[in-house]
């Protein structure tokens, strides 16, 4: 694996980098946001030239026609100063609401494409969810950096502002406030780092097992289990455990900001206390009158308070930054592991062949399939049999190119099958698994699995009725058009495990490619239910090269060859026939299980080893 490296961003590369996809989903949102920032400056200064003007007016007598323009000209330039503020208004502006959920969508699509085999890693899987983490809250990670971006620029320019005033007084002021902001900012820094270290990055793991839990709580496949097998207390007592560790953080980082907090009050006090001092000072010398002392009062305040924001600010930006690279960490990852390659030529037959195939999962050092030599021909119906754990469903995801091999090399027709890309290697497969997954889509776009748009509802129905739901397709109301499941609409139908499997069967027949793939779908049914099923579906893909996988021999006997995998190698290959005249592993276990085939063959004595192995 090429191993996950954490990316390191600045703070400046990554506001970039969240406003290029700001002006792709929403450009005008950028003129709004600056619009917002300069009302915002503007408002903070209005009113203190107000109350300098009126306290003239009333000291040194002011012409009243002069100053009731003055407090009309400056009360409409607030006015527009607050309309423009709400400019952006991030509880209802559609446009706000609407990026990071953009940004999700983008995650999202690229961890659909991420190579199926990394799913296996723990490592990209913690860091999958530090990055969903960036898009989950509002103040944090990629809003956090719009929300904080307009602060601090309103921030930086009043601060500006208000020096360039200031200077007139005191620098020795500006310098002051500047250096107690500073402390501030390196409390409160030293702070985030530390809240992110609790509340994210160390505990990922417990994060990511937390979410599990709490899917499968609510998770309607697991109903019956936990029920019926009272799982409750277990699950109760895990996510406990799990709660408490996290709580246990969260209660030590508020502990941190509880320190820095009384740290910076301390400073803001101090930092008060000099501010009046100096300015009650310059009076007392003569060097300021009573309407420029209100007008540096709130200049100085103006300061004080929006340095502080500024360095409080800019260390919460820095939190969302990291969280930023966070996201850029699996985004640029996921990049960086797409699998490129040339399109697979179309051809009238294919042929596929593992030349020295060994595969070992991730962290471990154990060989699931061992120097696979095996060789698949142009409309061979090749089974696939074995124990449970003889390595069939690995040789199948090896096939399928859902994962590499760790040694050795698979070929198409001659070619490394790396040299293709995969979406055009996958369209080669119509596969059927095991663990078959329904959509909350139509019946129509769950055989198509393309949109409503892109289906070809004819071709569809079709393969419903060949795969065995004709009947049922008769009797929903909106026939093809009937929702599966109740998660978006609630007349949506609940197929039962044997109308899943025939689905997955439709499925794989509209695909139409020139290979099919059976990964013991039938696993559910009894032995002759399945070996029907089995015969069914060769008939209906007759001509194209099929796999049939199965830990029941005689379902498959209709195949050209019969593959016997044990303990991840290939045991014995041929016909049937062949195979029961070698008299060896094959033989053995076809005798033990024929019994549930055919009702007057007798149990066979078998070796207890055999069974097991």
């Amino acid at each position: 694996m090429s191993m996950l490296k954490e990316k390191k961003y600045n703070l400046l590369q990554n506001i970039f980098y969240v406003y290029k996809g700001v002006a792709r989903h929403k450009p005008y949102l950028i003129l709004l946001l600056f619009v917002s920032m300069i009302s915002n400056v503007g408002s903070r200064f209005i009113w203190l030239y107000l109350s300098k003007y009126l306290i003239e007016y009333i000291s040194e007598g002011m012409a009243a026609e002069r100053m009731v323009t003055l407090v009309l000209s400056l009360t409409a330039a607030n006015i527009l100063c607050m309309l423009g503020q709400n400019a952006v208004n991030f509880g209802k502006d559609p446009a706000a609401l609407y990026v990071r959920p953009m940004f999700m969508l983008e995650r999202n699509k690229k961890h659909i494409r991420l190579f199926y085999e990394k799913l296996e890693y723990r490592e990209v899987l913690d860091w999958i969810e530090r990055s969903r983490r960036a898009t989950s809250w509002t103040e944090k990670g990629i809003e956090g950096v719009i929300r904080f971006t307009l602060v601090l620029c309103s921030d930086l320019f009043t601060c500006v502002a208000a020096v360039i005033i200031l200077c007139r007084v005191s620098i020795y002021m500006v310098f002051a406030v500047a250096g107690f902001g500073m402390l501030s900012y390196w409390s409160i820094d030293r702070a985030s780092k530390r809240e992110k270290e609790l509340t994210n990055d160390s505990v990922a793991p417990e994060l990511r097992k937390k979410q599990y839990f709490n899917r499968i709580s609510r998770d309607f496949s697991f109903g019956k289990d936990i029920r019926l097998y009272h799982v409750q207390p277990k699950l109760m007592r895990t996510q406990r455990e799990l709660e408490e560790l996290l709580h246990k953080n969260v209660c030590a980082a508020r502990n941190v900001w509880l320190k820095s907090g009384v740290f910076t009050a301390t400073l803001e006090l101090l930092r008060e206390g000099m501010m009046y001092l100096g300015l009650v000072t310059s009076i007392l010398q003569g060097r300021l009158g009573i309407s420029d002392f209100t007008l540096y009062v709130g200049c100085v305040r103006h300061f004080a308070q929006t340095f502080h924001n500024v360095m409080s600010v800019y260390a919460r930006m820095r939190q969302c930054s990291r969280e930023v690279n966070d996201y850029r960490t699996v985004n640029e990852y996921i990049d960086e592991q797409e699998i490129s390659g040339s399109e697979v030529r179309q051809e009238p037959d294919y042929e596929i062949r593992f030349d020295h195939v060994s595969f070992a999962y991730p962290g471990t050092d154990k060989y699931s399939l061992k120097n696979m030599n095996l060789t698949i021909t142009p409309g061979q119906k090749l089974a696939i049999v074995g124990v449970n754990g003889a390595g069939k469903t690995t040789f199948i995801k090896l096939l399928l190119r859902l994962y590499e091999p760790t040694e050795g090399t698979i070929f198409l027709n001659g070619v490394d099958i790396r040299t293709y890309s995969t979406e055009s290697y996958y369209r080669l497969f119509a596969p059927v698994f095991q663990d078959m997954e329904c959509y909350a889509f139509s019946l129509a776009e769950n055989v198509s699995m393309k949109g409503g748009e892109n289906t070809d509802r004819e071709r569809a129905e079709q393969a419903l009725r060949d795969a065995g739901l004709g009947n049922r397709l008769d009797e929903w109301e909106r026939g093809i058009d009937t929702p599966v499941l109740k998660i978006l609409h609630d007349d949506g139908v609940l197929l039962s495990g044997g109308e899943r499997q025939k689905l997955a069967l439709a499925r794989a027949l509209y695909k139409d490619a020139p290979m099919v793939i059976l990964d013991e779908p039938t696993a559910a049914l009894d032995a002759m239910a399945e070996s029907k099923m089995y015969e069914d579906f060769d008939r209906m893909v007759a001509g194209k090269t099929a796999v049939y996988i199965s830990h029941r021999l005689a379902s498959t006997r209709f195949c050209d060859v019969t593959a016997l995998f044990h303990e991840g190698e290939l045991a014995e290959y041929g016909t049937h026939d062949e195979l029961m005249e070698k008299n060896g592993r094959y033989a053995e276990l076809f005798r033990m299980q024929a019994q549930y085939y055919d009702p007057a063959e007798k149990p066979q004595e078998v070796r207890y080893e055999t069974m097991q192995g």
